[in-house]
């Protein structure tokens, strides 16, 4: 269990976020700390939607994932990137 940033960005959102997430959080909740930042300030909900995913060098990301998982097997450095889009 460690803190860990990333930049988020909401697709549709011009404005990327430096988020906190933990090293345990899966990509769901991460999908969400994100989103915080950008639904409903300058993207508006999106009542047909199921949640968010994430999108990490244009692949999306097991929901159930943490990120310490993904970091065992890939280089995630500081402030990596990371796309949150809606489910569909």
């Amino acid at each position: 269990m460690a803190l860990f940033p990333i930049t988020g960005r909401v697709v549709g959102d011009h404005i990327p976020h430096l988020v906190a997430v933990d090293t345990e959080d899966t990509f769901d909740q991460i999908a969400e700390k994100a989103a915080v930042h950008s639904v409903g300030r300058r993207l508006p909900a999106n009542p047909d939607a199921s949640g968010f995913e994430v999108l990490f060098n244009g692949e999306v990301l097991p929901g159930d994932q943490k990120l310490e998982e993904l970091m065992a097997t890939t280089e995630i450095l500081p402030l990596q990137w990371f796309d949150i889009r809606w489910k569909e």
